[in-house]
């Protein structure tokens, strides 16, 4: 499923602490859209020539400009705060390492798989990964610190 801005009007889930496993996995699709890249430009100003201008980037051995790997960031905000653990879910942090670069209209497939739980402070460690849909070329991977308050 391809995030648009039209996500927006949807509730996010509710997994509860004691509802996930370690082992669970989850997977969801994104597109690095125009809008989605124009919005970030627009919010955080970085018109940096590798993510703007097509002819600089080709110049620099890419085939077009270099998508912000903090997209992604973005994308697994959503993904934490919206679909896996959902509502209940507060990021604290996020070490997400950059292989690859992605390009304009790449659809990168988002898997997040639960590593660890903690129960004394309802915490899970979860392994991440984006990788290109295209031509699975793996894109980030890291791992994120999430509490899940049970309210």
């Amino acid at each position: 499923m391809d995030l648009t801005f039209s996500d927006r009007g949807f509730g996010p889930s509710n997994h509860s602490f004691n509802s996930i496993e370690e082992g669970q996995e989850f997977k969801r699709t994104y597109r690095l859209s125009s809008e989605v890249h124009a919005t970030f430009i627009e919010a955080f100003g970085d018109r940096s020539p590798i993510h703007v201008d097509a002819e600089y980037a080709r110049s620099a051995g890419f085939p077009g400009p270099v998508m912000h790997g903090t997209i992604l960031n973005g994308f697994l905000s959503h993904f934490v705060g919206m679909v896996f653990p959902g509502r209940s879910a507060f990021l604290l942090s996020v070490d997400l390492r950059y292989h690859h670069p992605a390009f304009m209209d790449d659809q990168v497939e988002l898997t997040v798989k639960v590593k660890q739980k903690i129960e004394s402070r309802h915490v899970l460690l979860l392994h991440v990964g984006f990788a290109r849909c295209q031509d699975q070329t793996v894109l980030a991977d890291g791992k994120v610190t999430v509490m899940v308050r049970d309210v």
